[in-house]
């Protein structure tokens, strides 16, 4: 029973029907003319929703949780609009983007930081050699 009612009150009414928050904003979107791709891989992460309408796309993430979202709701939601734009430039365009950092020195906090955000650190000396 308990676990019941934690789903429901995880869920939204909408229609006479019980939606989940992720599915519930997707209606509320086609609803209004979007067009809705819902859980899709894009790149090594899965986005909860992404609406197109126009010239305009949204990268959603949906947390539907007992507290406040907090910043590691806020750190997924970069990441996936990150790894998004990452797959349109190269699935779409045939773009690859690589972030560097150049710098004559890097803390090991820093690297550690910029291996997880997919960021290439160079001192000045091995800029010359990469971009030959």
């Amino acid at each position: 029973m308990l676990k019941q009612r934690i789903k429901l009150s995880r869920c939204v009414r909408a229609g006479g029907l019980i939606l989940g928050l992720e599915e519930y904003v997707a209606e509320v979107a086609k609803s209004h003319g979007w067009d809705v791709e819902l859980r899709r891989r894009h790149g090594s992460r899965i986005q909860d929703l992404i609406l197109h309408r126009g010239g305009l796309v949204l990268v959603v993430q949906v947390k539907d949780l007992s507290s406040p979202a907090g910043p590691r709701a806020i750190s997924q939601t970069k990441k996936d609009f990150d790894e998004y734009i990452k797959h349109l430039l190269e699935e779409k365009l045939g773009v690859t983007v690589v972030p560097i950092l150049v710098s004559n020195d890097v803390s090991e906090k820093a690297k550690k930081r910029a291996l997880s955000y997919g960021i290439r650190c160079y001192k000045p000396s091995d800029l010359e050699k990469i971009l030959k």
